[in-house]
């Protein structure tokens, strides 16, 4: 079979061709950033969070030094918090996530949508990140774009997370408001970055796994804004990402209308599967390589060993839980690709 492009093998799977594909992708919905790729590429953080040349860069990087099916932007998950006024702390001078300086809001009526939301906070520079990648990639690599989706946001940036625990018991009628009113501000990005061209758009909702609430309450505060953001977004193809324990919550995560779902190594592939093949069969499974205990760890031997035991276990996509580690050494990441090419082939698996 003739090599595919990033872009043909990482649809093939996503458009439920995947027969037609010449080998499973390797890629990663969430951050593909690490100190490694920052030095290749002359892109440093914070200035590639505010530079969309650097984004850019920096974003392609594990695609053009390790042949990782995807590109990732942005690089921190503090986008939409900003927007609503949470002031951030981009550690100037260090290589260190962004962190939010206050916790602004204790209600919805605490916080403001931005009426311009395409000319507001860093949306310019990922817009602008967006068309220089397409650009330069046009179809030959997806280009992905990360949401730190409402539950995720609200609990961590924007409530103390005590208190937003506690009115989910107490007071549910004031995380409702909060989720119902911030889901316009979702539903418009995504369609801005889709006007710039964005290919794969990914929710990366790490506050909403088994880990920190009950699958009861997913159902009750997550699954519906999630399936209300993906429904209006139907010609987009979604990736639905939670970092953690998912088991409880794979046939809600379905539920929603992701074009996929990505688990991380707390989550049984074998479970999801057969989750997945009776609730909606078809839907792409992306994971679940450990981002921290294998992939920055290493070696490289268990690397590969890891992934081989993921395409047999039934892995549609590899691809790390989470975000790569950001002290991941280049070359495993390389051997993360290399791994899948060589146990991949549709033919073999």
């Amino acid at each position: 079979m003739v090599e595919m492009s990033s872009y043909e093998r990482v649809f093939a799977f996503l458009k439920g061709r995947k027969n037609e594909a010449d080998r499973i992708p390797c890629m990663n919905p969430a951050g593909t950033y690490t100190e490694d790729f920052m030095v290749a590429v002359d892109a440093f953080w914070p200035d590639s969070h505010f530079d969309p040349e650097k984004m850019a860069r920096l974003g392609a990087a594990a695609h053009e030094l390790c042949g990782l099916d995807n590109i990732s932007i942005p690089f921190d998950i503090l986008v939409e918090a900003e927007l609503l006024g949470a002031p951030i702390d981009f550690r100037e001078g260090k290589t260190l996530w962004p962190s939010v300086k206050d916790l602004i809001a204790k209600d919805f009526s605490d916080i403001k949508l931005p009426k311009d939301i395409a000319n507001s906070g860093r949306v310019p520079v990922i817009i602008k990140a967006i068309k220089m990648l397409k650009e330069k990639y046009g179809e030959s690599v997806p280009v992905n774009v990360i949401f730190d989706p409402p539950f995720t946001m609200i609990s961590s940036y924007l409530m103390e997370t005590v208190d937003f625990m506690v009115a989910i018991k107490k007071k549910p009628e004031i995380i409702h408001e909060f989720i119902d009113g911030v889901t316009p501000l979702y539903i418009e990005l995504a369609k801005i970055y889709q006007e710039a061209g964005a290919d794969i758009l990914t929710y990366h909702d790490g506050g909403a796994s088994n880990d920190s609430i009950s699958p009861k309450y997913y159902r009750d505060f997550v699954f519906e804004s999630t399936k209300k953001w993906i429904n209006r977004v139907k010609s987009a193809v979604t990736i639905l990402n939670i970092c953690g324990n998912s088991d409880g919550i794979i046939d809600a995560m379905i539920e929603t209308g992701a074009t996929a779902i990505a688990i991380d190594e707390r989550t049984s592939i074998v479970k999801t599967r057969e989750i997945v093949d009776s609730v909606k069969p078809g839907v792409p499974i992306l994971g679940n390589i450990p981002a921290q205990t294998l992939l920055f760890r290493g070696p490289v031997e268990k690397i590969e060993a890891a992934v081989k035991m993921v395409i047999e276990a039934g892995i549609d996509i590899v691809s790390p839980g989470c975000d790569f580690w950001i002290k991941t050494p280049a070359e495993h990441i390389k051997a993360l690709v290399d791994s899948t090419k060589k146990y991949g082939s549709i033919q073999t698996k």
